[in-house]
This record gives structure tokens, C-alpha cells and sequence, in this order.
């Protein structure tokens, strides 16, 4: 079984709940932290499908940031490979930035949890387990445009494009499934300036987000158990 290439862009930024997910079903992975020097692989076909997770630099930030253009050519070569790609956050901007959409400031920035609207079509109730309504994390001020020929799966009021499908396996998230309760403690001890600097319908404070992490979580991990499940058969058929 050819294993799944995890890449990392920060050390409090990492796969979490889809590496537990990928465990749980005895799915090999290697992690590549490309913050720290690791280089992706020049072979794509070798690997079964590939995961790229959050940040908090733009994906514009190539001159502070020498993986984020190998890494663009890395999404672009699986999708012409037909490796199957599944992106959270700055990995699903990295991955619109990879298919020729446009990645740029947001109108309102997202901090806390949010709901989605699915799209109405049938291909956005495989994604999400039938859920109509997602509850998910975000934590983003950058957003991007819906590449030419992908599918829009959700929207929400602040954001119109949360999730898109492009050939049927590539998924590209602006939210945040992976995440785990210990994982976004240690986000607002460092980022809680970020918070307190809003006063917008969008952002959460501190407090709100602290108070429903335990809840939050277990809606938050059912929804991605939905969405890795659908991805994974679309890696392993």
C-alpha cells in the first residue's frame, strides 16, 4: 500500500485528527515538514495521495517562505498524476493557487466556529455525511477564488468558497477538519492578539472559543470522519 504524503507548514500546525484517521485504518503516511527543511519528493506517483494542512502566512509569502513555490508545483504534478488531494486551510489556498485561481485578502476575516451552507447539488452530500448544515473551525484572513472547472461544495455567510472538488478527488478546505481541542489551545495563547484586534460578527473571542472546544470537537470530528472517508475511497477505491 503506497503511503499518503503529509505536509506540514508549522510545528503548531499539524495533521492532528487526520493522522489519528489515517492510523485508525492502518494507513501508512510520511510527514514532510517543509518549515523545517524537509524536501517534498520529486516522484509523486509514488505516493497514494497527498494532505496539506494550515498556516498562517499568505500564500503570496514566497520570498519569506522558499517551500511554498515547490510546493505549488508539488499539488500541480499530483493533480496531473491523478494522486489524489485533500487541502485544509492554506493548503486549500495552495491548491487553488496550484490550478490558476486567484488567492487574495479576504472582505472579513473567520476566527471560531462557522456554519456552512453545502451546496445543493448530490456530490456535496457524499462530502459532508448528508449534512446540510456543517459546523467547522476556521481560523483565516486570506481566501481564493473557485478555480476554473472545480465544483463549489460549501459556502458561508462571511466566505463564499469554503470547499471545492476538482475532478472528482482533488478537495480543496478553506476550514479547519483536522484540528484537535489541545492543538487550538495553543493557537490562542499565540494568536489571541489576532482575536482581540476584531470586533466583527465573524471572529469568536477568546472566551467563546475556549468554552466550546470539548462540544465543538465532537461535531467537528464526525464531520471529518464524513470527509476523510469519501476522500480515502477515491486514494484506495
Amino acid at each position: 500500500m503506497k503511503p499518503i504524503v503529509i505536509i506540514q507548514h508549522l510545528a503548531l500546525d499539524g495533521p492532528e485528527y487526520f493522522l489519528d484517521y489515517l492510523n485508525q485504518h492502518a494507513i501508512p503516511s510520511c510527514i514532510f515538514r517543509v518549515y523545517d527543511g524537509d524536501v517534498l519528493p520529486d516522484d509523486v506517483s509514488a505516493y497514494a495521495g497527498v494532505a496539506s494542512f494550515g498556516g498562517p502566512m499568505s500564500v503570496h509569502d514566497v520570498a519569506d517562505h522558499d517551500w511554498i513555490l515547490p510546493e505549488v508545483d508539488f499539488l500541480r504534478a499530483a493533480v496531473a498524476e491523478d494522486v489524489p488531494v485533500i487541502c485544509h486551510c492554506l493548503g486549500g489556498q495552495l491548491l487553488a493557487l496550484a490550478l490558476g485561481a486567484h488567492v487574495y485578502k479576504a472582505d472579513i476575516p473567520e476566527i471560531g466556529w462557522v456554519d456552512l451552507r453545502a451546496s445543493s447539488a448530490g456530490v456535496a452530500g457524499e462530502w459532508f455525511g448528508d449534512r446540510h448544515a456543517p459546523r467547522v473551525f476556521q481560523w483565516h484572513s486570506d481566501t481564493f477564488a473557485l478555480p476554473e472547472g472545480a465544483s463549489l461544495l460549501a459556502s458561508s455567510t462571511y466566505c463564499c468558497n469554503q470547499a471545492y472538488l476538482y475532478a472528482g478527488k482533488h478537495l480543496g478546505m478553506q476550514f479547519h477538519c483536522e484540528v484537535k481541542v489541545e492543538m487550538i489551545r495553543q493557537w490562542l495563547q499565540v494568536g489571541y492578539q489576532e482575536i482581540d484586534g476584531h470586533d466583527l460578527p465573524s471572529v469568536m473571542s477568546v472566551d467563546e472559543i475556549a468554552a466550546s472546544l470539548e462540544a465543538g470537537m465532537v461535531q467537528s470530528h464526525a464531520q471529518a470522519d464524513a470527509i476523510y472517508q469519501r476522500w480515502l475511497r477515491g486514494v484506495y477505491g
